[in-house]
């Protein structure tokens, strides 16, 4: 009785499968449709973990509170990046402003070495960002789609 490098599962002659791995032949690729609301569901996960740590903080040691706050801040500033370099082409000439305090806060700093001031204010300059998006349609209002869905 012979067997395959991968145990008791028995490749069919007909498969062309060409990988390293043949176990990893059946996970899907990530749906990146939208890459928009890849970088937001990241971002308002990092903000609201963020939040909840600031929240907590008496009951956390010191040292775990500043290891938990500054890798939440770094995946706010490095989400925040991302979404900046994806839309900013487009807004540049619309909001200038708002772009030009965008990357004074992400990439210049200026804001001192309080990292729970640094990462509000970036939270601040995230929802404004937010809500341009929205404005100029780069994302749909889901609230207005779920309220118009219910009637």
């Amino acid at each position: 009785m012979s067997r395959d490098i991968t145990g008791d599962r028995r490749i069919e002659d007909d498969e062309n499968y060409e990988g390293a791995d043949l176990e990893l032949r059946d996970i899907p690729l990530p749906n990146t449709g939208n890459i928009l609301y890849s970088i937001l569901s990241s971002l308002n996960h990092n903000i609201a973990n963020f939040y909840a740590y600031t929240k907590f903080r008496d009951y956390l040691s010191q040292n775990t509170l500043d290891l938990e706050l500054l890798q939440r801040s770094m995946s706010i500033h490095r989400d925040f990046s991302a979404l900046l370099l994806h839309t900013k082409e487009e807004l540049v000439l619309i909001y200038p402003e708002l772009l030009e305090k965008t990357e004074k806060l992400l990439f210049k700093g200026g804001t001192g070495t309080d990292l729970i001031d640094y990462t509000r204010k970036m939270c601040k300059l995230v929802n404004d960002y937010k809500k341009l998006l929205h404005r100029e349609g780069y994302l749909p209002d889901l609230r207005m789609q779920l309220s118009m869905d219910d009637i």
